[in-house]
Formats: structure tokens, sequence, C-alpha cells
């Protein structure tokens, strides 16, 4: 089969999405189908072969690209392709569906974020509004298309709550559990004590990620001893740096900048736990590999992550917006191993059920259906 992702973001970037499409790309074609990656801006060293890249306009976040049309070259080769995979619904969802019904190519969507809570932190507008916006475009684009997938049923009940009216096949995001990192790192590299409880943040420093409650909950007298590694960069970085330094949390966090995806395992086997204060994620990727890691996961208690994570199963959940609550979580977290290694035994299960090989499967059966459908067989 022949099978095009459409993303909006690729390498350089690193999210969750685009080492999602890249893994994909890698496992789709171990089963032995033809995988391209159809997205915009230059070309970049990371890019494997079959990365198909047309003029796209910048765009602040690394690897975005403002992608209007395909070029020539890209159309002629997305015209042989026996499915269209789309991963944003917005300018590649927009893309997959023109050239969709253009070359009688049948279109799958994945919903990879909570689209309503994004806008509303990226660019401030109140919740109410972004969910009339996104709700409204999605009751027109999401009917359009032949196969819509979600990595949670959240996805579908967050559908539903904006009245879009649409099937929602939940395949859960799957990571790399054969992964190997070949690069070591040590505690004393970072100049990070070694007998100091260390908990972990792997993803992009931005607003969305709310990085900044992990900085206030550490200024609490019980977590005195208690110390954050902050794997990634972006646009909040500085300002963090600068709050952990004006919050006397010098020597207690410990920023990497950004880290190859392929290196990201390295630092997190040096830590105890993995933390997160996210509201607006579907799967995250990072929380993945911090559970196959054997990290019992801190978050904040929010739909997202029980789907994910069972509170005193695979880690800890404090009740949303109760900084005073996630810091006493964080507490026992540092203070008792036992519980600790309980819920790692947790998180290694939990892991086990999300292999991307097994995801890739039942993507690939979606995919033989609907082109059996469309040639009528």
């Amino acid at each position: 089969m022949r099978i095009g992702l459409l993303t909006d973001a690729y390498w350089p970037g690193i999210n969750g999405i685009i080492r999602f499409v890249s893994l994909y790309k890698r496992i789709l074609e171990s089963m032995g189908h033809e995988v391209f990656v159809f997205t915009g801006g230059p070309p970049c060293p990371q890019d494997e072969p079959g990365v198909i890249r047309s003029f796209g306009l910048p765009h602040p976040d690394p690897g975005y690209r403002i992608t209007p049309a395909y070029s020539q070259r890209a159309l002629a080769l997305l015209e042989t392709m026996d499915i269209l995979h789309a991963h944003q619904p917005m300018l590649s969802g927009l893309l997959a569906l023109r050239y969709g019904r253009r070359y009688g190519i049948p279109v799958a969507v994945t919903l990879h974020s909570r689209y309503d809570m994004l806008v509303t932190s990226r660019l401030w507008v109140p919740l109410r509004v972004s969910r009339a916006l996104i709700g409204s475009y999605l009751r027109w684009f999401l009917p359009r298309c032949d196969l819509v997938t979600a990595p949670t049923p959240e996805v579908a009940d967050f559908l539903h709550d904006m009245g879009v009216s649409v099937p929602v096949e939940v395949i859960p995001n799957g990571v790399d559990r054969n992964q190997t990192c070949t690069k070591n790192v040590t505690r004393a590299e970072l100049g990070i004590p070694s007998s100091a409880p260390l908990a972990v943040f792997v993803g992009r420093v931005v607003a969305e990620k709310n990085v900044q409650y992990l900085l206030d909950a550490l200024t609490s007298p019980e977590l005195r001893d208690a110390c954050l590694l902050v794997v990634g960069d972006g646009p909040e970085r500085a300002r963090l740096e600068s709050r952990a330094r004006a919050a006397n949390l010098n020597g207690r966090v410990y920023f990497t900048r950004q880290v190859p995806p392929e290196e990201v395992p390295a630092y997190v086997a040096l830590a105890d736990f993995c933390v997160t204060a996210s509201k607006i994620e579907i799967l995250s990727t990072a929380i993945l590999e911090a559970l196959g890691a054997g990290l019992p996961v801190l978050g904040l208690d929010v739909s997202w992550i029980r789907a994910i994570i069972r509170s005193g199963e695979n880690g800890l959940l404090a009740p949303a917006d109760d900084i005073a609550a996630f810091a006493r979580a964080w507490a026992r977290l540092t203070e008792d191993r036992a519980l600790r290694e309980r819920l790692a035994e947790g998180a290694r299960r939990t892991a086990e059920r999300y292999d991307a090989r097994h995801a890739a499967a039942t993507l690939v059966a979606h995919y033989e259906r609907l082109v059996a459908s469309r040639r009528g067989g």
C-alpha cells in the first residue's frame, strides 16, 4: 500500500506529532508499505527518504510551516497514494480533503490535541470563544473525512460537547518499546547531586505545558531538597530560568535545552519519577516513554491524563489548581521509596499496552477497508 502522511510540522522541530509521524513511517515501512511524508519548508538533514517538501511560510513554532498548497512535484507523487492521512485538522487536513477529492483518494485524520484549549493558551481568547470557533470548523471538516481517529476516548466526548457527530476510532498512540539509547549521561555532568530526589519533565517549554506550575510547586517547604530536570526547549525557557533564579531555586532546577529524541531516554533514566502540569494533552508521547522507563508519573487530575494514569497504581494525581496538594504528592514520591517502586511496576505494566506496532497494524486494517470500499471491492 502507498500511504501519504500529511503534517503541518516536521523536522527540525521536535514535538509529539513530529515524533509520531516519523516513528509510524518507519514502522509502516517495516511492514512492507511505501510511506511518504508531505509537509512544508526547506529540506532538513534529519529528513528520511520519502519526505516530500513544498514551499511553506515561516511559523513561530519550530518545524511548522504554513503551506497553502503542494508543489507540482509533490502532487505528481501524492496522486499515486492509496490513502492520505492528515495529522492536523487545519492546514494539512484541508490539503488532504482538497487532493483526496481531486484524485479520488480516501482521507483519514487524527486529532492529536485539544485544539480549543490550545487556541486559548496561545492566543489568550476566552475558552468559550475558542470552543465556538473550533467547534464550527470541526462540524464542517470531520464529516467530510473517511476516517477520524484519536488516541483516547476523551476526544469523542470533546467532539460531542461541541456538537460534532462523527464516528471516532480510538487508536492509542504508541511508542517504540524496542528503542535503544547509545548516549550516556550522568548526574555529575549536569551538576545534579547524586542523592537528590529528582523529577523530570520532558517536552516543549511552551505556555500550554504549564512548566511554571512545577516551579511554583517546587518552592513549597516540603520540597526544599527536591530537584527538577527540564528536558526540552521553547520560548518560555528564558523566562522560566529567570523565574527559578528569582525564587531561589538555583541548584535545584536544571534545563537541558533541546535534546534529540533518541537521546531523551538517557536523561529520563536519571530521574526517580516524571512530573507534568499540562491540562491540554491528548496522549503524551513523553508520558508513555516515562512509563516505559519505569517512572511513576505525577500530574494534575484532569481528563486527558486519567486515560493513562491511575492514582496509586502507576503514579499520583493531584486536584487541578491545588498547588499545595500537588506539592504534597511530589513530596510523597521523593520520600517514600517503597511507594515509588510499587508505582514503577505499575508504570511498566501500563507501558506494555502502548506498543506503536500494534497501533500501526490497527491503522493499516482501517486503511485497507477504506481502499477496498473506494475501489468497490
